[in-house]
């Protein structure tokens, strides 16, 4: 009789960070035990699921969403937020996302601390009840970036660099990622040198350093930047320390960057520049998604920001701001049309759409800004980008890749997780489909459909 904590996926197209191949995966007790293209029918008393040229890859991980409805809600009771989070899980799930990072916005502290300690609890149950993606911990997003750059946060409860207010959030247990403006002097780079010091991953996003106060800010610990071109992100590109935040971000090989892939943060071309520029290893894709699941239609607020999901246009606006008399204040379009957008409130999309995206990017001829012509990649070549964009180096920047922090996931290898996506994967005219056809967590069946098997 086959053990169910051992099987083999076998026909399928493995993909690695090294390349493509037709192969299989081994997998006993949730972890990858051997990958590579050896004779599944020759293992003993072991099931063998045959994926009939399936892709397996990866589970997608999500460094960057938001779960809107909790933001909208503003329970006081973290419980609240352990259910909340149960249906926030399943759904990443069922799109092929096998963990992500859920970001606070500027908040008060309060609503942050307890939707912290809701998601300590949540994990805690998660670790022996698996029943949908792993929430990995919490970005604390919009508390120290700089006010300016604010985009749809509200400064109101943003604060300069605090360590008495990073300990608070720490004590909660689900602090994984920090975005601190490293602009502020010496208050900004001993607060990256302490979360660093305390494990926690710093990011630097919604600020507008110089390049050499960005420089300095790696040197102190600064490990990313936050959904690079977006925040907005400064620029600079007169002959002054260095330039400005983009020119440093850009140039400098130490630091991974963000890009939001819907096709509406960030032009095309400026994406496929810049992952030219960084190459894949150096960069992540991620979706800012707004709301994890269960969108409210229409308008919302949160916070004093009113936002308007535009579901045509594929993008969600800040369309008001409460001010402190309680009124609202309509932002209307003015009356020069200049490059000068409306801010966005995150993204529609999710991460199954930008790991599309972004293996459509990839996988088409286009011209760049800086870069005259991009030649199209072959699709292998194409999905094995962007399966590190979407898997790998979120999770080695996660901290993920190495089992120092918890699970050991993003790459399809010997000695990792079997968090793996049985998916389909078609260029159909131009346009890429991507259908999760069974996801692995820790060698668990999530969809548990059938469709892998005789579909």
């Amino acid at each position: 009789m086959a053990d169910s904590g051992h099987f083999i996926l076998a026909g399928g197209r493995v993909v690695t960070p090294e390349g493509v191949a037709d192969g299989a995966v081994e997998v006993k007790d949730g972890w990858i035990v051997r990958a590579g293209n050896f004779s599944a029918s020759r293992v003993r008393g072991v099931q063998v699921i045959e994926l009939d040229g399936a892709w397996l890859l990866p589970g997608l991980v999500d460094l960057h969403t938001n779960d809107g409805v909790a933001l909208l809600k503003k329970p006081d009771d973290p419980q609240w937020h352990v259910e909340r989070l149960r249906q926030v899980s399943r759904a990443q799930a069922e799109r092929g996302v096998t963990g992500l990072f859920l970001a606070t916005l500027a908040a008060p502290l309060d609503q942050i601390r307890c939707y912290l300690e809701g998601m300590a609890l949540f994990r805690e149950r998660w670790r022996s009840e698996r029943t949908g993606a792993e929430i990995c911990g919490a970005l604390v997003e919009g508390t120290f970036m700089n006010p300016d750059n604010c985009g749809a946060h509200n400064p109101e409860y943003i604060f300069r660099p605090d360590r008495r207010i990073l300990d608070d959030l720490l004590e909660t247990g689900a602090l994984h990622l920090v975005n601190i403006a490293p602009e502020f002097g010496e208050a900004s780079l001993e607060l990256i040198e302490y979360a660093a010091s305390r494990g926690v991953v710093v990011g630097a996003g919604h600020c507008k350093p110089t390049a050499e106060q960005l420089s300095r800010a790696v040197d102190r610990g600064l490990t990313y930047f936050i959904h690079l071109y977006n925040g907005p992100s400064g620029s600079n590109t007169k002959a002054f320390y260095g330039g400005g935040t983009l020119e440093g971000a850009l140039r400098d090989d130490r630091l991974t960057v963000e890009l939001i892939v819907d096709f509406v943060h960030v032009d095309r071309r400026v994406l496929r520049d810049t992952i030219a520029r960084k190459q894949a290893q150096r960069v992540v894709a991620v979706s800012d998604g707004m709301f994890a699941c269960d969108p409210p239609p229409g308008r919302f607020e949160i916070n004093g920001i009113v936002g308007e999901i535009d579901s045509g246009a594929g993008c969600i606006s800040v369309v008001g701001r409460r001010g402190r008399d309680g009124r609202i204040t309509e932002i209307r379009e003015p009356e020069a049309q200049t490059c000068d957008f409306n801010s966005l409130f995150g993204s529609t999309a999710n991460m199954d759409t930008v790991f599309a995206n972004t293996v459509q990017l990839l996988s088409c001829e286009m011209e760049g800004n800086f870069v005259r012509h991009h030649p199209a990649l072959p699709l292998e070549e194409a999905v094995r980008q962007a399966a590190l964009m979407c898997s790998t180096v979120p999770a080695r920047v996660a901290g993920l890749d190495d089992g120092s922090v918890s699970r050991r996931v993003g790459t399809v290898r010997e000695g990792w997780e079997a968090d793996l996506v049985v998916a389909e994967i078609e260029n159909v005219t131009g346009k890429v489909l991507f259908r999760p056809l069974e996801v692995y967590i820790a060698g668990q069946p999530m969809l548990s459909s059938g469709a892998v098997a005789g579909r």
